[in-house]
């Protein structure tokens, strides 16, 4: 009888062991985007930006364009109708952007801000409830949390750029800045003030930027302890032997 009942438990360990066994495999196959969108994210912030303050590059739009997709991968985790306004805003931010490449101009560099800031706002969100949803904490969970973080500066970027279209006044630069290098100079500011180095080279003067500038310092502040605090809470909690 002993043995049975060792037999029975051990056919139904080895049951289970294979039925979590593909739902594991699927989040693995489907949180390759937040590794993807790390890797971009680090590629266009500390490597292209740098580069092309200087001047134009095509390499740009062509990184910007595959983090767009990489968004998009994300949020095919989602619903329906988050998917599809991703889809939409991808796609438009794409187009938008690959035209204002080429033929600059003040409206259509406002459109592509507004695009951007909107998608990078709501995959921003996607992310982060990825990475805190339920379950064991992962080498993407952590991937996708830096992801946020960077995703948080490279939003601000997007806000500064329509402060400071809307008022070319908002903020002081070390040379003046050409429209197509502008998000580059801003996203520099965005990161050292998210991790509070700002060097000063860059001021805000308008009271909308300062404002923001406030607002991404507290931000950047709080932002990685709740997230660590969140994510060592889970871990904490999965480790957690059964009837304890």
């Amino acid at each position: 009888m002993q043995g049975d009942t060792e037999g029975d438990a051990l056919a139904e360990a080895e049951e289970a062991y294979l039925t979590a066994r593909p739902a594991a495999e699927s989040v693995s196959a489907g949180e390759w985007g937040l590794r993807a969108l790390l890797i971009l994210l680090v590629v266009d912030i500390f490597i292209v930006a740098p580069i092309a303050q200087g001047a134009t590059s095509v390499v740009q739009p062509v990184v910007h364009s595959i983090v767009l997709v990489s968004g998009i991968a994300i949020a095919s985790r989602s619903r329906g109708t988050i998917l599809a306004l991703v889809g939409v805003l991808g796609v438009a931010g794409l187009v938008t952007h690959w035209t204002y490449h080429y033929h600059p101009t003040i409206v259509l560099q406002r459109a592509d801000t507004a695009l951007s800031l909107t998608f990078t706002a709501i995959v921003t969100g996607l992310t982060v409830l990825q990475v805190v949803r339920a379950g064991p904490i992962t080498v993407h969970r952590i991937e996708g949390a830096v992801a946020a973080y960077l995703l948080v500066a490279y939003a601000w970027a997007l806000a500064y750029q329509l402060v400071e279209l809307s008022d070319p006044a908002s903020f002081s630069f070390p040379a003046a800045a050409v429209p197509q290098t502008l998000r580059f100079h801003l996203l520099y500011f965005s990161v050292t003030t998210l991790a509070s180095v700002g060097y000063g080279d860059i001021t805000p003067l308008g009271p909308v930027a300062r404002s923001l500038t406030a607002l991404e310092g507290v931000i950047g502040q709080l932002f990685p302890v709740l997230l660590l605090a969140r994510l060592v809470s889970m871990e904490l909690s999965y480790r957690k032997p059964i009837g304890c």
